[in-house]
């Protein structure tokens, strides 16, 4: 009377599922990500967003802002290293970004002569908040 799914491996369904939802976030929001954070900073730390890139042509840069549109800072090719395949940049994190422990990010790549895109395989590697100490 019903038809019966095979027995799947947990992993292989929670592979499937997470695909699913990645495809319709990017479709909503393409170049928007939330990332949490894994505690809440400690009094003498800051939060900085740290961004692995890959090789970006010369005047390419990738724009980090908040959701809302608030500039962050910017990645770019400028002082590379020739050779370099992926760069890692350190942007700080204004405390007003983080809401609930999340930060929701907005990369976006600006290239001369073409429109405001969302990042491309390989241009972004990775995304992550890294805990910064400071002092007073």
């Amino acid at each position: 009377m019903y038809a019966q799914w095979p027995r799947l491996p947990p992993i292989m369904l929670a592979l499937m599922f997470f695909t699913c939802v990645s495809a319709i976030a990017e479709e909503i929001q393409p170049g928007l990500i939330e990332l949490e954070l894994e505690r809440p900073a400690a009094p003498q730390e800051a939060v900085w967003i740290q961004v692995h890139a890959g090789a970006l042509p010369r005047g390419v840069e990738i724009r980090v802002s908040t959701r809302d549109g608030t500039l962050l800072g910017t990645v770019s090719s400028f002082g590379t290293p020739r050779g370099s395949e992926i760069v890692t940049y350190a942007i700080p994190l204004p405390e007003t970004a983080i809401v609930n422990n999340r930060v929701q990010l907005r990369l976006e790549v600006d290239e001369p002569g073409a429109p405001v895109r969302a990042p491309r395989p390989g241009e972004v590697e990775s995304v992550n908040l890294v805990y910064i100490p400071i002092s007073n």
